[in-house]
């Protein structure tokens, strides 16, 4: 994983910062779901694509991506989370 914290993300999930970076820190093996920030974002269908086109065995993709899991109620992670906590705190 590389560059800064994402202002939200869904737990345990890894951003890199390039295709490069990606496909030299995956392993072929790996269940790796690839998601965007919504429903009409394309670049997890490429990203998904280029990974099975490069032996990847078990890429599935989110459709829905982060909005959806958002509006679901599921946890997220990053620094938005962190200061909207702190506000909370305040």
């Amino acid at each position: 994983m590389s560059g800064p914290d994402l202002p939200k993300h869904i737990p345990g999930s890894l951003h890199f910062a390039t295709s490069r970076e990606a496909l030299q820190s995956l392993n072929n093996e790996d269940e790796i779901v690839v998601y965007c920030s919504d429903e009409n974002c394309i670049a997890s269908t490429a990203f998904g694509q280029l990974l099975e086109r490069h032996g990847y065995m078990h890429v599935l993709h989110f459709a829905g991506g982060l909005a959806e899991w958002e509006l679901a109620g599921y946890p997220l992670e990053g620094e938005w989370i962190r200061q909207q906590e702190r506000q909370g705190d305040e």
